[in-house]
């Protein structure tokens, strides 16, 4: 198994999902370069929803585990609000550096209610 289960229990504990609505971003090592899953988590507000997407890829050619955060404002066009990457080699791997990585990727806080949390991840 290429994604391990522990690396959706991180992912789940930060509270990412995978659902029906992340299949269309999800692609499959038949016709692509890379195998790619993706999670995402929503956050809404009175009048605008926050979307952020985690993408998780094995990019086979360069033996890597790309790690995507993308962040959208999907009330408003053209609403993007990041988008970031970092890798970890293969062979490199553990569940530790994989958690090292989300934590440098993501953003503490909700993005619809910043300061208000104290900085705590949701």
């Amino acid at each position: 198994m290429l994604f391990q289960p522990n690396m959706k229990k991180v992912l789940a504990a930060r509270g990412y999902h995978h659902c029906k609505s992340d299949d269309e971003l999800t692609r499959h090592g038949e016709y692509v370069r890379n195998i790619q899953y993706t999670f995402s988590k929503e956050f809404k507000g009175a009048h605008e929803k926050v979307v952020d997407i985690i993408f998780l890829s094995a990019d086979m050619l360069s033996e890597k585990l790309v790690i995507s955060f993308y962040r959208e404002n999907i009330s408003i066009e053209n609403g993007v609000l990041q988008n970031t990457d970092v890798s970890i080699p293969l062979a490199k791997f553990s569940i530790e550096e994989f958690e090292k990585k989300l934590d440098r990727l993501i953003p503490k806080g909700n993005p619809l209610r910043p300061g208000v949390d104290g900085g705590e991840p949701f």
